[in-house]
């Protein structure tokens, strides 16, 4: 292991900065190799230091020589690898010019400013701008810019930055300049610059307050037909913005620019968000309906950062769930208003299983706040993002609506233009909820690494039988009440062996033999270890009670954790696999009528699974099936239904088996007790599906939530179909993909195809090459329908295909991210070839884009709860790549973290 890792970074260490800058001039002449970058930084002491700082200590990374002027005068400048330091002057206030001498081209880390198919670009997260000018590169240092961008005509035509622009004009020598000015002080993170060659989609957008906002969306040449949708989306978010929270767009212009080579999804920057372009260019021909959903989320979610993020930012990167979490749970509940409210909680809850769940479970689990880090770029992680956002909704459940409303508009109110902590948000929320009592420490939620495991044993409590004319009838009792005993526990996590008790709440509901909840009141419940107000009870201590007495209704089932209340994993103790079928069938809660399937199938997959072990026949589970297709199957088929139909008869995916399972995994075991279920399905219903299938128009590519939801629909028909032995599956699934009218059933089908190794999927990858060779947000679509389900060999063949471009981000994402985070059987290959392949790769990469390399790298977390052949070999594979020199920190973070 490399020794040479970063110094650890510790929130207990922080200092205010000894320096701040207020005001930022700053010109780029965008120039190719020669390009120059000079800063004009007006700057003051902290008064609030007690001892003045003699050196100026400015951050910096990867930076070629630096000339200093100090108020007009040449100062000497000492420079290392990550600091460049001068003699800092006497008095309180000063200017500080800063001059160097960039080469974009050659910055293939894509962070700082870099030049990508002929556009100038920058990301600045976290720490990017260090890599185009030293700075005191720090969340809490905000300051207001000017910035002068002067370009050649012919190549830069385009010359875009934060804020609104004061005008441009005509140089010598067919150069020309533009200035722009963003009167909000900020961070150096948010700062942002694009220059190209770029066609634009414009549109305007009129505030509540009456003023008229000019939106672009700048695309590569070629591709403005393709952005369309992305615009409506924007003028959705913006007016959601404005009617659920109250939050007014604040500048003249509002830009983005969608760029092909980029690590991250988009960027944020102050009035000139940067996307990557599979997240903005949209076609009915070559994007997915979840490419459309995620398109609409990721642009609000840029653009609610405006407040949640810009005009309110974190006082140090500690902080950075502050502005994610509380963001993503904005454009989850923009999301849920627009299309399906439970289908979109599904989806968000398999996200957290698929992806933060086993970030908690394994090596690389960490709070929501850590208290420290080596590489910040390496904590931009489901755990700071989904789970963060999953406490913003404990906490907006547990105050209501109004409350939550009020105190989201203090929090921005009390902190606008201020860089800020999560003690400071809690603050807000809790003085809007004092009618409540005591406000729950959520705050261990953010400081506590590990997902909460929850046992709940439900007990009926006795009743005298004939208590009632109709109980003496028919010898049944009333509930004289239910009894649930709660207990919280939580798995030590790295470095912190010792769990507290957490603030867990479980909103639930007694469901009747009717499928109606049964009716109580505050008077009738009794707390322990907790409270219960409104409908739910909060546990926050390690043990807890919560009894209900006084029911009339009988045989009442409970529901917990309705909507998954709180982001734990629950055992139940007191619900037979009957009680949950009828729970399945009847549970008015939408979601956890859908998470009672879901339990029933990891458990019937789970037995499969043992039996494999045993060389035991793997059963039928036909109750349940019998169950999931009525769901499915249910007559009159009605276009509302569809995507709960969907989601009801999917399975968990491999890896959430996986994870349940949790020690000596046999990946192929897994893959065996997935498929026998499906071709259980085909044994019994295939037919009634296949009837079903016709009655859907798959042929239709019209985009809007009711279509998708009937493609899904077929989707998750087809995909128990594909299991099936019979060959004429193969001929089914060539004519969806031959009829498909729009990119969602093309690619489901091709995917499908290939994974049943079809005599057609050859012609098929074939056809669609043809049709798609020069579209490459469609290519990374091919790429990923073989890497589901490839073998490494196969891996290293598309990776020599004229269509692959390991420079691109996005296209190493679609061959070689897909294939060791969505393959289970291949990157889990007894034989060790999916880790040396990962390995290799890693290294590779890591020498020129040190990001991307380390995301890779997480995909080893699970190495450890692999049976033990496998668990040697990964081991093996890691040690070998953790041995190299040359190892980049954020790679390097990786390994030590995964192996320690």
């Amino acid at each position: 292991m490399k020794t040479d890792m970063p110094k650890a970074i510790r929130l207990a260490d922080y200092q205010p900065p000894a320096f701040f800058v207020d005001h930022v001039d700053l010109t780029i002449r965008l120039d190719g190799p020669a390009t120059r970058a000079t800063g004009l930084y007006r700057m003051r002491s902290n008064p609030s230091q007690s001892v003045r700082s003699d050196t100026l200590v400015l951050d910096a990374d990867a930076m070629p020589p630096v000339v200093a002027h100090i108020d007009g005068k040449p100062v000497d400048v000492v420079q290392d690898d990550c600091s460049v330091r001068i003699v800092a002057p006497t008095n309180e206030s000063f200017q500080l010019k800063l001059s160097v001498t960039l080469d974009p081209a050659a910055n293939t880390a894509l962070s700082g400013l870099y030049l990508t198919r002929g556009v100038y670009c920058t990301q600045c997260e976290a720490q990017g701008f260090r890599r185009i000018l030293p700075f005191l590169d720090r969340p809490d240092v905000l300051a207001t810019y000017r910035v002068t961008l002067d370009a050649r005509q012919d190549t830069c035509p385009v010359l875009l930055s934060n804020g609104n622009p004061l005008g441009t004009q005509t140089l010598h020598d067919g150069w020309h300049q533009a200035v722009w000015d963003d009167p909000h002080p900020k961070p150096s993170y948010l700062f942002a610059l694009v220059g190209g060659r770029l066609d634009r989609v414009t549109d305007t957008f009129t505030t509540e307050g009456g003023q008229d906002i000019k939106l672009a969306i700048y695309v590569e040449p070629g591709k403005a037909d393709q952005a369309g949708f992305a615009m409506e989306a924007l003028k959705r978010s913006m007016r959601w913005d404005e009617t659920r929270f109250g939050r007014l767009y604040d500048l003249d212009v509002f830009n983005i620019v969608a760029v092909s080579d980029f690590n991250l999804g988009a960027m944020e920057n102050k009035g000139l968000n940067i996307f990557n372009d599979k997240y903005i260019l949209a076609s009915p021909e070559t994007a997915t309906d979840e490419d459309y959903e995620r398109i609409e989320a990721i642009i609000a979610h840029e653009y609610f950062h405006n407040w949640s993020g810009n005009r309110v930012t974190c006082r140090d990167w500690f902080q950075l769930c502050l502005k994610e979490g509380l963001t993503v749970f904005r454009d989850q509940e923009y999301t849920s208003d627009l299309y399906d409210r439970t289908i979109k909680r599904i989806q968000d809850v398999r996200g957290l299983w698929a992806h933060q769940f086993p970030e908690d479970g394994g090596p690389l689990a960490h709070p929501v706040r850590p208290d420290s880090y080596r590489e910040i770029n390496n904590f931009y992680t489901a755990t700071v993002y989904e789970k963060g956002a999953e406490i913003v909704r404990m906490i907006a459940t547990w105050m209501g609506e109004t409350r939550f409303r009020a105190g989201m508009d203090r929090y921005f109110s009390s902190y606008d233009g201020q860089a800020v902590r999560m003690e400071e948000f809690l603050a807000s929320m809790e003085a809007a909820a004092t009618d409540l009592g005591p406000w729950p420490d959520f705050m261990r939620w953010y400081t506590q690494a590990g997902t909460p495991r929850v046992k709940v044993a439900i007990n009926h409590l006795p009743s005298k039988v004939g208590t009632s004319q109709d109980e003496a009838s028919t010898g049944e009792a009333a509930h004289a009440g239910i009894r649930f005993d709660f207990q919280q526990m939580t798995k030590p996590t790295p470095g912190e062996d010792e769990k507290h008790a957490l603030p867990i709440p479980c909103t639930l509901g007694l469901v009747g033999s009717d499928g109606v909840d049964a009716a109580f009141d505050e008077t009738q419940v009794e707390a322990t270890g907790g409270r219960w107000l409104h409908g739910r009870y909060l546990l926050e201590e390690p043990h807890g009670s919560l009894t209900i007495t006084g029911l009339s209704k009988s045989n009442l089932k409970p529901s917990l954790f309705r909507d998954f209340s709180a982001p734990v994993t629950i055992e139940t103790e007191g619900l037979n696999p009957e009680d949950r079928l009828e729970l399945a069938a009847k549970d008015p809660n939408s979601f956890n009528s859908w998470s009672h399937f879901q339990t029933l199938y990891s458990d019937a997959l789970q037995r499969r699974y043992t039996r494999a072990g045993l060389g035991e026949p793997l059963g039928t589970d036909e109750a349940l099936i019998d169950a999931m297709m009525a769901r499915a199957l249910a007559q009159p088929l009605t276009p509302g239904d569809s995507a709960g139909r969907a989601a009801a008869i999917t399975l968990p995916s491999a890896h959430d088996v996986a994870r349940t399972i949790g020690t000596e995994v046999d990946p192929d075991r897994i893959h065996l007790a997935r498929q026998s279920f499906s071709q259980d399905v085909c044994v019994r219903y295939a037919d009634q599906v296949q009837e079903v299938l016709d009655l859907i128009d798959l042929g239709d590519s019209a985009i809007g939530p009711e279509p998708a939801a009937g493609r899904a629909y077929a989707a998750a028909l087809l995909t128990h179909l594909a299991a099936s032995n019979e060959a004429s599956m193969d001929d089914l699934l060539f004519k969806l993909f031959s009829a498909a009218a729009g990119m969602t059933m093309r690619i489901k089908t091709l995917a499908l195809l290939v994974r049943r190794g079809s005599d057609h999927a050859t012609e098929a990858l074939d056809i669609f090459e043809r049709r798609f060779a020069d579209q490459p947000l469609a290519m990374d679509k091919w790429f990923m329908a073989q890497a589901t389900s490839a073998d490494a060999a196969t891996i290293e063949k598309l990776e020599r295909h004229t269509s692959y471009d390991a420079s691109n981000p996005n296209r190493v994402r679609s061959l070689v991210g897909v294939f060791v985070s969505a393959n289970l059987t291949g990157f889990h290959a007894p034989d060790g070839s999916g880790y040396r392949l990962l390995a290799e790769r890693v290294a590779a990469l890591d020498a020129i884009n040190p990001q991307l390399a380390a995301r890779l790298c997480v995909a080893f977390r699970s190495w450890r709860s692999m049976e033990p052949a496998r668990r040697a070999r990964a081991e093996h594979e890691m040690r070998n790549l953790a041995t190299k020199s040359d190892l980049s920190p954020d790679t390097s973070d990786i390994l030590s973290r995964t192996l320690t």
